[in-house]
């Protein structure tokens, strides 16, 4: 039985990269392409090692396996808490499974045959087709990755470092400028920047926090009570909003003394603009941390 490393090993790339990308959409933690390869090559890298050194039983164990699975879901989706780690985990196993019953499938209707064995998929092709099908499946795999790097570099364009300034204090964030955000301040047709409750929460008065912490912003009642009470009164605002799935939405925001766009010689203050509060992330990997109306740009 002849089998050829290189084949092997880009069968388990693409096996471990689809796995992954599977896991990604099971678990709804987000990652690159480019996290995922890098676990997918690792992967295929464990299964090389088993071919070239047999002998080595370790490499083979139910701990060794379990640390890879481990070291692979550390590493493409790096989860900060112990629970966010065990449940991709856990989706990891998941796809595992999932596929490993299709490859089973595949190879019993494959009359050239193949084998699924020790954490390793082998298809018994021919070789010139094997390798063009798989050879088609990386292209696909660079291309995505790819892709993915250019638009994260021409997002970069469009950050922008922001100061948020009133009474004694100052919040520095970057900000995304955001052709879709077109929000105006109803009342005074200021324009609207929307940031982050947890990145502007420090400094917004404690009955305001309330509103956020037990999720009660978009219940109008209780915020024009706690407005109507705050000594922040005349400088917050309710914005009018309609976005996809929620067409009635009501955004709170405040008036700051100024902002600041931009850095060193290009940078500006601008006094007519409406803070506008998000309680949620607006980047997945905190890039930024809220979105500019590009007219203030």
């Amino acid at each position: 039985m002849e089998i050829y490393l290189d084949v092997l090993f880009l069968e388990n790339l693409v096996i471990n990269f689809l796995i992954l990308y599977v896991t990604s959409i099971f678990s709804k933690v987000r990652v690159s392409s480019l996290r995922i390869a890098v676990g997918a090559a690792i992967g295929a890298s464990y299964v090389a090692v088993l071919i070239l050194l047999p002998g080595m039983k370790v490499y083979g164990t139910i701990i060794a396996k379990l640390l890879l699975s481990a070291g692979i879901i550390a590493i493409t989706f790096t989860p900060e808490k112990l629970k966010s780690f065990l449940k991709v985990l856990a989706m990891f196993y998941v796809s595992s499974f999932i596929f490993a019953g299709a490859a089973f499938a595949f190879i019993y209707f494959n009359q050239s045959g193949g084998f699924v064995r020790n954490g390793i998929v082998y298809v018994f092709w021919r070789y010139k087709l094997t390798v063009l099908v798989l050879s088609l499946m990386m292209v696909g795999i660079v291309v995505k990755i790819l892709i993915e790097i250019i638009q994260s570099r021409t997002k970069e364009k469009y950050l922008m470092p922001i100061k948020i300034s009133f009474e004694d204090n100052v919040i520095e964030l970057a900000a995304l400028v955001d052709t879709g955000n077109s929000l105006h301040d109803p009342l005074t047709n200021m324009p609207v920047i929307i940031v982050e409750y947890l990145a502007i929460k420090d400094v917004l008065p404690a009955d305001i926090q309330d509103i956020f912490k037990e999720s009660k912003e978009n219940d109008l009642d209780n915020i024009s009570r706690v407005i109507s009470n705050s000594k922040w009164f005349s400088r917050f605002r309710l914005i009018p909003f309609m976005s996809i799935g929620k067409d009635n939405g009501i955004l709170i925001g405040f008036k700051p003394d100024y902002i600041e766009i931009g850095k060193d010689d290009e940078k500006k203050g601008v006094k007519d603009v409406v803070v506008g509060i998000c309680n949620k992330t607006l980047s997945r990997n905190e890039g930024y941390r809220a979105l500019l109306n590009p007219e203030l740009v």
